[in-house]
């Protein structure tokens, strides 16, 4: 077994080349490229555990003995168990974490959608390295907005924003978000019901809520990036999953195992059988995005905020996008905040020239 093992792990470091990696781990779960050491020391490391299992091989055949594979075995079990439990000891709510993300100081738990802002929460966030505050307002309907006692009217033209952080203004006071300056280019009531590490369908349930409101949808602007590949197969909340075709509600998974959220959740990588999964289930959420929208007669545009200058996610995103409107729009490295990546104030500027040329 043991040796078994080690030539699973060489085979791994031999044949993990560049393009296995950004298919893999890459464009579906990095919001940004990680640093280019990542994949050799990925490799290294596999190389090291092989040779160390090839080592540890060499001594059981010499002193291979029943009694000692039952204790090899037990040992493996008994630091499954340790791990668990340590995993457990150490965990906490993440708003009681150093540095918790965006959407759990703003937010809470949803059933519906997983997780979802307060209605009529503000919030003066902090970025610890820089030093920079925003302020982040909520309104009644739990949408980010101008100011907590924004009232959306139901019956004015509106431009419907939706999608992930970008889309919320990560980072970005309300009027330099690329919505707020979109809304003023064109003229239009803005509703934004984009939340920070949203995958395609807690977006699209979301939409789905805002049309049931609205009655003059314009149009609707869904920012779409490759990281919601991973985000979109997680089962850690309420989520949308193809069943013979159709679209349908499932309840997180019931497991409790520490262990098995950190592989099956939170590691950084889909199997090429995980990763087809999450291409068919994205596509079938954004034809349905569309198909929604468009039923109300509203005018649909799905956006690409491109931040890697070597592009890496575009061909997935065009083959997720295809038979769609969509627009990719080009960001400058110089127009993303410092230690944090998303866009700026110019990177906004930027995205909403190109939405408002193409929406005209």
């Amino acid at each position: 077994m043991l040796l078994i093992g080690a030539a699973a792990l060489a085979a791994f470091a031999a044949l993990a080349d560049r393009a296995w990696f950004l298919r893999h781990v890459v464009v579906p779960a990095y919001y940004l490229p990680p640093p280019p050491i990542t994949l050799p020391l990925l490799r290294l490391a596999v190389a090291v555990a092989a040779i160390a299992l090839v080592f540890c091989a060499r001594l059981a055949l010499r002193r291979a003995t029943p009694g000692g594979a039952v204790r090899v075995v037990l040992a493996v079990g008994l630091s499954l168990v340790a791990s668990e439990l340590v995993m457990r000891a150490v965990e906490r709510p993440e708003v009681e974490t150093p540095n918790p993300r965006l959407e759990w100081r703003l937010g809470d738990r949803d059933p519906r959608t997983g997780w979802a802002f307060v209605p009529r929460r503000s919030l003066v966030v902090t970025a610890p390295r820089t030093g920079r505050a925003v302020r982040y307002d909520i309104d009644a309907h739990g949408d980010r907005a101008e100011s907590v006692d924004f009232i959306e009217d139901p019956r004015a033209p509106t431009l419907l924003v939706a999608g992930e952080s970008i889309a919320a203004g990560h980072g970005l006071a309300w009027k330099d978000t690329f919505a707020a300056k979109l809304g003023r280019r064109l003229g239009l009531q803005i509703v934004n019901v984009a939340e920070g590490g949203y995958g395609s369908d807690q977006a699209f349930l979301r939409v789905q809520g805002a049309l049931a409101r609205l009655e003059r949808p314009v149009a609707l602007v869904e920012t779409v990036m490759s990281v919601q590949l991973h985000r979109n197969i997680q089962d850690d909340r309420a989520r949308l999953v193809l069943r013979d075709g159709n679209l349908v509600a499932a309840p997180p998974s019931e497991s409790r195992l520490r262990l098995r959220e950190l592989f099956v959740n939170q590691l950084p990588y889909l199997s090429e059988g995980r990763l087809a999964r999450a291409v068919r289930l994205t596509q079938a959420v954004l034809r349905e995005t569309a198909r929604l929208a468009q039923e109300r007669g509203a005018k649909v545009l799905f956006v690409t905020p491109s931040l890697d200058p070597d592009r890496v996610a575009q061909p997935m995103l065009d083959s997720l996008l295809e038979g769609l409107p969509h627009l990719t729009v080009e960001v400058d490295p110089a127009q993303l905040l410092p230690y944090d990546g998303h866009p700026d104030e110019l990177g906004a500027d930027r995205i909403a020239d190109a939405i408002a040329a193409a929406l005209r």
